[in-house]
């Protein structure tokens, strides 16, 4: 119950952030980019926790946040984050969860952000006569020029992304723990902790460190004991 109550909390909390976060990015058109980025970010907090359908509940909660404040007027704004940016980090989460293979799903993703960037390019039309470029030829060659950016960015957006769900996982499973200043002498490694930043820890240190956990905890549980039998020998 009260892992649930946790996970319940994160899944608010992501919501509220990514709304935010996209309000600001629609509403200041120099956000727009920090809006999908740290908006996607924020859709994180209940993936961290394996809790998928709070992951998709705080996103679909999120675009119907952002809908009553320039979502609708200004949709060919939210429209990357409602196909792109907001399921993300759920497909990413569902990646790592299926273990599916890193290369197919790379491509898939190129395709998936080229496809969203030319319909956001022609919604932009649509609904606001596009946008000025500073070059009159990119017009004739702009879908292109958006398939060409759209799979070269993939690659470092998709790693970087997966280095903050990993990060974030890292923390969130700290604070959960409750470590602060009473965390214990020698701290936990688990799942959580390891290739955090992609710097994978060998098993031969994974083995060493669940060792000195052991140990830690056998000094802890016989320290009473020794007092109480140095306690009754004196009384002999």
């Amino acid at each position: 119950m009260k892992r649930r109550s946790f996970q319940i909390a994160l899944a608010a909390v992501s919501c509220a952030l990514a709304a935010i976060f996209m309000n600001l990015g629609i509403n200041v058109s120099v956000l727009i980019v920090t809006g999908y980025v740290f908006g996607s970010v924020s859709l994180m907090l209940p993936l961290t926790k394996n809790f998928y359908a709070g992951g998709a509940l705080a996103y679909a909660a999120t675009v119907l946040l952002c809908l009553p404040f320039g979502g609708i007027a200004l949709f060919y704004k939210l429209f990357p984050f409602v196909v792109f940016f907001g399921l993300h980090p759920l497909v990413n989460a569902l990646q790592e969860k299926f273990r599916l293979n890193r290369w197919v799903m790379l491509a898939v993703k190129a395709v998936w952000l080229d496809a969203t960037l030319c319909c956001t390019w022609l919604l932009t039309v649509v609904m606001a006569g596009g946008l000025e470029l500073p070059f009159a030829w990119m017009q004739d060659w702009i879908y292109l020029i958006l398939v060409v950016f759209g799979t070269v960015v993939i690659f470092p957006y998709d790693w970087v992304m997966i280095r903050f769900q990993k990060a974030m996982r890292y923390y969130v499973a700290k604070i959960e723990r409750g470590r602060g200043a009473d965390s214990p002498t020698v701290p936990r490694k688990d799942e959580d902790d390891i290739d955090v930043f992609g710097l994978n820890e060998t098993p031969h240190s994974v083995q060493e460190n669940t060792k000195k956990e052991d140990s830690a905890e056998k000094d802890k549980q016989d320290g009473p004991q020794e007092e109480e039998d140095k306690s009754e020998g004196g009384e002999h």
